[in-house]
């Protein structure tokens, strides 16, 4: 989730992930203030900025964090890897609209009228993404006759016979214990290469909406990925509006981004920085023994694309054949 760095993956007979950006701000945070702390991230961070914020204030303590603008971000990241990602003919989404949600997103909140949020990305993705309001989705309704960018992609996906690519056994990222957290983040290496009981495990939309009935039909594939960060989509809206404040659990702070769970860890003295660690979504994903390392063997170049863009990684990747 740090804006820096790339991902470099080579596709053979066994799949090598490596990556190059560092998964660790202590340098930068170690020794200021809190609050100049917090003023820092949203510069260091261009991605996912105020699912750090949130996740930050949550870490130091300073106030229960509100979620709205973490979730007009999420919305606006999912809607652009699909805006920039699923090309398959349909007619096309507007940009502007999902650029501007998180902007719509603040002027709303000083305006204590977040409900327009949620009523304009309802009608956004009846509109341009669905084709029928997102609770008829959500409940089953036939939609991929819908002249829609999402489902013209997702009829490609199924014409091409790839619904299945990158099927893997799930390995979903539990709720973590607190003070085993807090142990295994002190490791050397843990939060650039992350595992739980010896297992790389998975974050984002499949692994919360894996056994949602949408996405269970369709296992555990590239249709089922798709399927989930939909899901993940149309359950935004209800989620603004029924939004409150997430209260400070230091040490920690602990955020679902559109890419997965988020987890900062501050330690403090004197009300300074004295230590600061940071648990991205992308490390447990792109482990080079995780979940896309296994969902990418035996793929052509152009599937071993789609599976990547639907796992999600925070940075730039470059793809390479042995």
């Amino acid at each position: 989730m740090i804006a820096e760095g790339k991902i470099t993956v080579t596709l053979g007979d066994s799949v090598q992930i490596a990556s190059n950006r560092t998964a660790s701000v202590s340098g930068l945070l170690a020794g200021r203030e809190v609050g100049e702390a917090l003023a820092l991230l949203p510069m260091v961070f261009s991605l996912c900025g105020h699912a750090h914020c949130a996740a930050a204030q949550l870490a130091t303590g300073q106030g229960a964090a509100d979620m709205r603008l973490v979730l007009a971000e999420n919305a606006r990241e999912h809607l652009l890897r699909i805006l920039l990602g699923w090309q398959g003919g349909g007619t096309s989404m507007p940009a502007p609209p999902v650029m501007a949600l998180v902007a719509d997103m603040h002027e709303a909140i000083e305006n204590r009228d977040t409900v327009s949020v949620a009523a304009t990305l309802d009608d956004y993705l009846e509109a341009h993404v669905f084709g029928c309001p997102p609770e008829d989705f959500l409940a089953g309704k036939s939609w991929l006759g819908a002249k829609t960018q999402a489902a013209a992609y997702l009829r490609d996906i199924q014409e091409n016979g790839w619904q299945a690519l990158g099927q893997t056994d799930p390995a979903p990222l539990p709720t973590l214990p607190a003070r085993m957290l807090a142990k295994r983040m002190q490791e050397p290496g843990f939060c650039r290469y992350p595992d739980w009981q010896g297992t790389p495990r998975e974050t984002g939309p499949f692994a919360r909406h894996g056994q949602h009935p949408l996405v269970a039909a369709h296992g555990s594939g590239l249709l089922a990925r798709l399927m989930a960060r939909l899901v993940a989509l149309a359950l935004l809206p209800a989620q603004m509006r029924r939004s409150t404040p997430q209260d400070a659990t230091p040490p920690f702070g602990m955020v679902e981004t559109a890419r997965g769970r988020l987890v900062h860890m501050a330690e403090l003295e004197g009300g300074r920085i004295a230590s600061y660690k940071i648990l991205a979504p992308t490390e447990w994903n792109f482990h080079p023994e995780g979940v896309a390392a296994k969902a990418l063997k035996g793929l052509a170049p152009a599937q071993a694309k789609a599976v990547i863009e639907a796992i999600d990684p925070c940075v730039d990747f470059e793809l390479r054949a042995a």
